[in-house]
């Protein structure tokens, strides 16, 4: 499949601002993001369901699905960011025109939850996606500057490379393909899918008050299916906030690493946590444990 990177954010572009999981529970924090885009000099829009509730969810299944496809259908609107995430995503996969998405790429952005969007779009389409900050979670609270900087200048120039501070080495290596996953939970929720790229892979994950375990059982479910195992050449681990032993973390990943032989780092500022990194999921890198780097080819 021919792969897809979506034209560069610029000033005077339009920004959708989608609300496609979890529902919208202070919408004044939702007016706070689309004004700060306003004032970065974006023209704004934000999907027609942002008030909507079904429980936890903003709007039905076919009315949250309709928000995903009307706006990447609508040529006026440049780029998308999600809202929020929660938990919504995967009961809309089944719903969401991918022939529209390829024949109207655009920018993608999120994380958590609309992990499971992401990948099913970069599978389904080729479209290059971006692990991003979201606008009802982070714009609209304090941003802090580090996301701030990276969100504009991955959008709008690109990015070259990330440099991982304060990284913790399980297994030294050089490793290459595609920079692909996310939410580690979400990721485990797309099992039963065809989710997986046909091609190598470095698998970033993160996730938020999982317990040791349990991360052990989503990474051996993973690691089940044969074309995923075959297919990872590295892993990339972000925030792993709220685990209950992290001596227990490192015992796991250091035995799991030395099992699969394949360089396995720490330390990447992504995930539920205050600095977050923008970067492509899709985007082709080697992984380089020695220099603690990821390099965008």
């Amino acid at each position: 499949m021919r792969k897809i990177f979506p034209k560069k954010l610029k000033k005077g572009d339009t920004i959708g601002i989608l609300c496609a999981c979890g529902d919208i529970k202070d919408y004044e924090k939702l007016q706070k993001s689309q004004k700060y885009f306003e004032n970065q000099g974006f023209k704004v829009v934000v999907s027609a369901n942002a008030k909507e509730r079904v429980n936890y969810l903003c709007g039905d299944d076919e009315t949250r699905a309709k928000a995903i496809n009307d706006f990447f259908k609508d040529d006026k609107i440049d780029a998308i960011i999600a809202a929020r995430g929660g938990y919504g995503a995967i009961r809309l996969l089944d719903k969401i025109d991918y022939l529209s998405i390829k024949q109207h790429p655009k920018i993608f952005c999120g994380y958590s939850d609309i992990t499971a969007l992401m990948l099913m779009i970069y599978k389904k389409t080729g479209l290059v996606t971006y692990n991003a900050p979201m606008a009802y979670s982070d714009f609209g609270s304090e941003v802090s500057l580090f996301s701030e900087h990276s969100f504009f200048e991955t959008l709008t120039n690109g990015i070259k490379e990330i440099v991982i501070d304060s990284a913790k080495v399980y297994y030294h290596g050089v490793s290459s393909g595609i920079l692909w996953g996310g939410n580690l939970s979400t990721v485990q929720s797309l099992c039963g899918q065809n989710f997986i790229p046909e091609e190598k892979f470095v698998f970033v994950a993160e996730d938020i008050n999982e317990p040791v375990y349990k991360i052990d059982k989503m990474f051996t479910q993973l690691l089940n299916i044969q074309q995923f195992k075959n297919n990872l050449s590295g892993i990339v681990l972000g925030d792993f906030s709220g685990i209950d032993n992290e001596n227990y973390f490192n015992d796991y990943f250091n035995d799991l690493s030395h099992s699969l032989k394949i360089p396995v780092i720490g330390g990447l500022k992504f995930g539920h946590c205050k600095d977050i990194l923008t970067f492509p999921l899709g985007g082709q890198v080697m992984l380089d444990t020695n220099l603690s780097r990821i390099f965008f080819k």
